[in-house]
């Protein structure tokens, strides 16, 4: 959706050209624009603005693309307060303004909107879509006017959003995620300052995280703080700022995985710790107006997901337990009186907002549901005014498992690939046959934010029908999949609810997980198989904290003895493994995007590695397995080409069919045991964050302000 001040600055270009005249009327008519927002936004104050939209209108009459976004302005404000009013502005611009398209279009699509929508109830429109490759991860500025983000298209850089004028800034430009040769080091989590002047944020450095501050004063890369830097913090997340500007709320986690959430000093960087939490911590934290307390969010126990609200006073002399529940209860935040806590909560069957009286420092009342059917959406924060920021839907490329019937012998694909797995489709990954062939498994991530977590799906080749299976204890991360050869067990590779990043055993009755191998505090896994017997796993760990994983080891694990090898060494960054079937050799590809892409074989039993094939274009080869009697290597190249690699040295061959070349990125994928079908991962187009807000929903808290 176009902002109004796009067209508006085309306007203003044209009349600096003229001169010193004109570049007087820019610089009333941005005034006059920004104090109207101001009190839009920041002072919530509805009819003060609407009052100065109709001045700007008025006296810039003959600027028609400043009086046409003034009054587009001056409707969204009268819709925001119910007032049928709103009608009258849109239908002003589209009949007296036929020139100006930017401002029709947005005019004709609120009186499309406003049709629909009586006085008084709820609006939610949608106010940005962000880059495909930007990430949000924070919320929006306290007076509603930016959206942070992080943009991995330019190395992990932090930038903010404008939605008032539509343009985009950048706030660093040191970030290195990407780039060969370098340390990556990129932006994660930020938090605006109450006024919406400063951002404070993590960086990511060697590793471990600071805590940075920059101002957004002025133009061009802002000047840089660093507040905070502890060698014994692995990872720090900014919440909020006090009111009086002089406290950040944070997360922390140190090198042992105990976690803390505390008050960071803006003026010396020191920290003052609040209270010891559970790893997952809090979804979010929220300061009181006043500043006297923190709201924030936990989780309930150990073996569930379920959250609980909970306040503490900041000089940390007592906590308060403000909404315990047995179902799942997230912080929103305070309401602008700052008499009331926001939370999400599905306790009325569906996920919905509710609303605490809670002052000086106790409930006043009962939870009451202020709207409902809000679904499990990415929290962004209120702002000064009441507005509710939230993404409608999350970021990321979205992934399916699916199988098809090939005949190697004769090269021929005989069945396209379908879906096998119809319920939270663009949730799955990770697919592997059981070895009897007779069962598929797979992973499926659930809910989001907080809320996220996993269920691992097995589906029956014979009926159809899926059964699933909840770890106890659950994962927030999920990196990687296989039966155990036992056919009782699945092998994972992730990180689960009590923050052990390792790699676990999940018993496919039960549920219940065991960790097999936990690395050193920094460490880092990828991949992890199981030798054809069940006696070993295999799985590449990093061998050097300072160059973040790409100097590695490949190590064979008793799993009895616990007893480790180490198959070889290497340098550079290592794609995903598999191991052969007969479980003599592991596959190794190269995954840097400067040189030509590479699939090598390493042999358990030692001896050097043996490149199998190479391709000049690094993105050329998406997908590998291994052929279920281990005498080949299966590729696919982009765009969909099947490829059967043949160990013994001899002349690859390309099937005559392709798969879906429309998806983006296959596999891994898995043989059947029988040799006739593969299952894969298959991954659509990564879909940008929607950026929506949500005005007007607390009307009897508005009115009582």
């Amino acid at each position: 959706m176009k902002r109004y001040t796009a067209g508006l600055l085309a306007a203003i270009t044209a009349v600096l050209l003229i001169g010193p005249a004109g570049a007087q009327k820019k610089s009333d008519a941005d005034g006059m624009f920004e104090a109207a927002r101001q009190k839009e936004t920041l002072g919530g104050d509805l009819k003060a603005a609407i009052k100065v939209y109709g001045e700007i209108a008025a006296k810039y009459k003959n600027d028609r693309a400043v009086a046409a976004m003034a009054l587009v302005r001056m409707g969204q404000c009268y819709e925001k307060l119910g007032d049928a009013e709103s009608r009258k502005a849109y239908e002003r611009v589209v009949r007296e303004y036929g020139d100006q398209k930017e401002a029709v279009t947005m005019a004709r699509a609120r009186l499309g909107a406003t049709r629909a929508t009586p006085a008084g109830l709820t609006i939610a429109r949608q106010v940005w879509t962000a880059p495909s490759s930007g990430d949000i991860y924070s919320a929006v500025s306290p007076d509603g006017r930016y959206v942070p983000y992080v943009d991995f298209a330019a190395n992990g850089d932090l930038f903010v959003h404008d939605i008032i004028n539509g343009a985009d800034r950048r706030l660093t430009n040191t970030a290195t995620d990407g780039i060969p040769g370098k340390i990556d080091e990129y932006a994660e989590e930020s938090a605006f300052s109450r006024d919406s002047k400063q951002v404070a944020y993590s960086w990511l450095v060697k590793d471990r995280y600071e805590l940075r501050v920059l101002g957004l004063q002025g133009n061009g890369i802002p000047q840089v703080r660093r507040l905070f830097d502890n060698e014994d913090v692995h990872w720090i997340e900014p919440d909020d700022w006090s009111s009086d500007g002089k406290w950040i709320a944070v997360q922390l986690q140190r090198k042992d995985h105990s976690a803390q959430i505390g008050l960071v000093s803006v003026e010396d960087g020191s920290l003052r710790v609040l209270k010891s939490v559970d790893w997952r911590g809090s979804s979010r934290m929220s300061f009181s107006t006043d500043g006297k307390y923190l709201a924030f969010d936990l989780p309930a126990g150990d073996a569930v997901e379920q959250r609980d609200v909970f306040v503490i006073a900041v000089d940390g002399s007592r906590e308060v337990p403000a909404v315990v529940h047995p179902g799942n209860d997230a912080l929103i935040g305070w309401s602008q009186d700052g008499k009331h806590l926001l939370f999400a909560s599905d306790r009325s069957g569906s996920m919905g907002i509710w609303t605490l009286p809670f002052s000086d420092g106790k409930a006043h009342g009962m939870p009451e549901l202020v709207r409902p059917d809000y679904g499990r959406l990415s929290n962004l924060g209120l702002t000064a005014s009441g507005a509710l920021y939230y993404a409608g839907v999350p970021g990321g490329v979205r992934s399916d498992i699916q199988v098809a019937a090939i005949d190697f012998a004769n090269g021929k694909i005989l069945s396209p690939p379908m879906s096998v797995v119809q319920s939270f489709v663009g949730a799955n990954r990770f697919p592997s046959w059981s070895p009897d062939g007779k069962r598929l498994v797979y992973s499926s991530e659930r809910g989001s934010g907080a809320f996220r977590y996993y269920v691992i799906g097995i589906r029956s080749l014979d009926t159809g029908q899926i059964r699933e299976l909840v770890p106890s204890p659950n994962f927030t991360l999920f990196w990687s999949l296989h039966w155990m050869p036992d056919g009782r067990s699945v092998i994972i590779q992730g990180r689960d609810t009590k923050g052990r990043n390792g790699i676990f055993r999940v018993d496919s009755e039960t549920g219940r997980s065991t960790v097999v191998v936990e690395p050193s505090a920094g460490g880092r896994f990828a991949f992890a198989a199981p030798s054809p017997d069940g006696k070993r796993i295999y799985y590449r760990r990093s061998t050097s904290i300072e160059t973040q994983g790409r100097d590695f080891a490949f190590i064979e694990r008793d799993l009895a003895s616990g007893e480790e090898k180490v198959l070889i060494n290497g340098t550079g960054q290592g794609a995903p493994l598999e191991l052969s079937p007969d479980g003599r050799y592991l596959a190794l590809g190269s995954n840097d995007p400067s040189k030509p892409r590479t699939l090598s074989l390493v042999p358990v039993a030692g001896g050097e590695p043996r490149e199998l094939i190479r391709e000049n274009e690094p993105r050329q080869i998406r997908g590998l397995g291994f052929a279920e009697d281990s005498s080949a290597m299966y590729v696919i190249k982009t765009p969909g080409e099947l490829w059967r690699v043949p160990l013994d040295g001899s002349a690859p061959k390309k099937m005559d069919q392709k798969l879906d070349e429309k998806l983006v990125n296959i596999g891994p994928f898995r043989v059947h045991p029988d040799g006739r079908q593969i299952a894969f991962e298959a991954r659509g187009t990564r879909k940008p964050a929607e950026v929506w807000v949500l005005e007007n929903f607390l009307p009897s808290l508005t009115a009582t302000k």
